[in-house]
């Protein structure tokens, strides 16, 4: 009984240090992520900023073209990490990272050949560029979003080892250089969206590059090598993983990566810089709360590992408790809203009232459907969210096609968030039989 009770308090006591410096940092991150908007304007016009925000959304299709190796992996290290196993989880982390370096080179000559035949100023409507610039630009952002797939899956070591702050400080860090950078140019060069590209996409890959020599120097029992590489553990990274990605390339791609381009071609690149404002803002509440949950999966993959569901039940609890708070923290947040578009871009941008509203409702469902799918994800039981996530997404898009020309970017951020908040009730279902112990079957799965 003791040793469980010094279990449980140590389990609190890394998940509260881990929010309370996760939380620093997303502070820091929130600064950068508020000042990067004006200075890219600054650098930028309008409309190359909406490209380049369209083309993000490109690129956040890539982020899951590992096909949910990273997802698939870091809970199995978790539990190795968990049961004292290091060399089994040295295992998992070379053997993803072998098999996500053959999906880049594989995706990579994939891209160039489409984007080298697709008419580029047709995709992103505009004429403010020629095809073969905004060729050369979205090759450049896709080589170092590539990379940076691979490389950021060895962050997940310190997620698997309970230290989720010290992986927000490398994706935050970044964040700041990329910050940087660009206030660099804007001092330096003539606007150029090829070098802002650059800046967004190369310096995380520099971060995670650079970090890897302190890491592996102090975690050397992790350190992944050629001969760890195990391929009989591929089918089970790569069979969670593959639930996982069919969850991400649904629900997460579709859904939230594709809002950008269905805006661009229903009310144009003006009308993607408007949205992303007000999502830019509303956002704060995803971060601050992401700073909550993000300790929480690996941390119920732990608990579950040792059966201590009394301690899942209690997180779970206040996790929703912490979720009732951001939604009366947004309603403020949609009441000052004005006044803040005003503080931040000036007469920049003008963000009708209707887009605000939208965007704080489909935030607050985003945020209810992560609070209930980080237990299940942290327990490996996703067979639900496979399928709410397919049927949903076909009804976001048939919502879209039937309703978002006519509706504008009121019309899809609408259908963003209805189908987060069904997909929550699913969800919160299947996470209260988990914690009593009563899920069979498909639920249990």
């Amino acid at each position: 009984m003791m040793s469980k009770l010094k279990s449980v308090g140590s389990r609190d006591k890394t998940v509260g240090a881990n929010i309370v410096f996760s939380g620093i940092l997303k502070a820091i991150g929130l600064v950068a992520s508020l000042l990067v908007v004006p200075v890219t304007l600054h650098y930028l016009d309008a409309e190359r900023y909406g490209i380049w925000l369209t083309l993000s959304s490109i690129l956040f299709w890539f982020t899951f073209s590992d096909v949910g190796l990273g997802n698939g992996m870091r809970n199995y290290l978790t539990e190795s990490i968990s049961k004292g196993d290091f060399e089994r989880g040295r295992s998992y982390l070379s053997t993803t990272l072998f098999l996500l370096s053959g999906i880049a080179i594989l995706l990579g000559l994939l891209s160039w050949g489409v984007v080298s035949f697709v008419d580029m100023s047709r995709l992103f409507n505009t004429s403010v560029m020629s095809g073969e610039e905004l060729r050369i630009v979205t090759l450049t952002a896709i080589f170092f979003t590539l990379m940076n797939f691979v490389v950021r899956n060895i962050g997940y070591l310190f997620v698997a080892l309970q230290r989720y702050a010290l992986y927000d400080l490398l994706s935050i860090s970044g964040s700041v250089l990329s910050l940087i950078v660009v206030y660099v140019l804007t001092k330096t060069t003539e606007s150029n969206l090829l070098y802002v590209v650059a800046a967004f996409t190369a310096m995380p890959v520099l971060v995670y590059l650079l970090a890897c020599f302190p890491i592996f120097r102090r975690y050397r029992s992790l350190r992944p090598n050629r001969k760890s590489i195990d391929l009989t553990l591929a089918n089970q990274v790569v069979g969670k993983g593959l639930g996982f990605f069919a969850i991400q390339i649904t629900s997460c791609l579709v859904i939230f990566g594709s809002s950008n381009v269905f805006i661009t071609q229903f009310c144009g690149p003006e009308g993607v810089t408007t949205y992303n404002i007000a999502y830019k803002y509303f956002n704060l509440l995803i971060i601050g709360y992401t700073v909550i949950l993000s300790p929480l999966w690996n941390a119920y993959t732990d608990a579950k590992t040792k059966g201590d569901y009394q301690w899942v039940a209690s997180a779970f609890r206040r996790s929703m408790m912490a979720w009732g708070a951001t939604v009366i923290g947004g309603v403020l947040m949609l009441l000052l809203c004005n006044v803040f578009y005003r503080l931040w871009v000036g007469d920049a941008v003008s963000v009708p009232f209707t887009v605000s509203l939208v965007t704080f409702i489909y935030v607050s469902m985003f945020n209810l459907n992560n609070c209930v799918t980080y237990l299940l994800n942290g327990f490996n039981t996703i067979r639900i969210q496979i399928i709410t996530s397919v049927v949903f997404t076909a009804a976001y898009l048939l919502a879209v096609y039937c309703f978002g020309k006519e509706y504008g970017i009121e019309g899809i951020v609408t259908s963003m968030a209805v189908c987060y908040a069904a997909m929550s009730i699913i969800h919160f279902y299947q996470c209260e039989l988990l914690i009593k112990q009563k899920a069979r079957g498909i639920w249990n799965k």
